[in-house]
């Protein structure tokens, strides 16, 4: 039997790297097999896709998007599909519907972004953290570098974009305005409701 596909998105510092590891503890609680990921992934080309958001080398917009394509490409082939296979829940940091809104609000044509990634394998249940783009702009820390999208008015137009998508994709909307302990709760509720996680515990007793 697969596993589930589970995927966090949402603007910089909404939490998606908090959530997801919180999620991943949640469900390893409840007795499920759990794989925490992330893209742009640690592999070559998830760093030459880190590289080139940190302005580190110069490429063009659509080389950079066909870049994080490529990553994903590698990544659902030799981890993602894998892991599945062996019945075990993956659990996703960023996916394609990052490359969608970002390479948007970039300039590259939607339509071309959509039909170059919608033949990627879909998530069984994606989950959209929606955040203020003020907030998101003063959870930055001080010391990091300004990457490309660092700014209010692009993080605003990303946060339109996610919008969008996320009601084409039917991702589950999550404030995540609140604390770390409030957001992290809405996942869960949403996701024990997926699973059935709330339904077999009655089963068990």
């Amino acid at each position: 039997m697969n596993g589930k596909f589970i995927v966090i998105e949402g603007i910089d510092n909404a939490g998606k790297g908090t959530q997801s590891t919180l999620l991943t503890q949640h469900l390893r609680e409840n007795g499920l097999k759990v794989v925490l990921t992330k893209e742009p992934t640690n592999g070559i080309l998830g760093g030459l896709s880190k590289a080139a958001l940190n302005k580190e080398i110069n490429i063009s917009g659509r080389a950079l998007q066909l870049l994080f394509c490529a990553d994903r490409a590698h990544h659902i082939e030799t981890e993602i599909e894998p892991m599945m296979s062996k019945g075990l829940t993956v659990i996703c940091d960023r996916y394609f519907f990052s490359t969608l809104a970002y390479g948007f609000v970039s300039g590259i044509n939607y339509k071309w972004l959509r039909s170059v990634n919608i033949n990627f394998r879909k998530p069984d249940l994606g989950i959209y953290l929606d955040l203020d783009p003020k907030v998101s702009l003063s959870r930055m820390p001080k010391q990091d570098g300004i990457q490309l999208f660092d700014t209010i008015q692009k993080i605003s137009k990303v946060r339109q974009a996610y919008i969008s998508i996320s009601k084409e994709f039917h991702l589950k909307k999550v404030d995540a305005n609140g604390s770390v302990s409030e957001v992290s709760q809405k996942i869960n509720k949403i996701v024990d409701k997926f699973l059935n996680i709330n339904e077999k515990k009655s089963y068990a007793n």
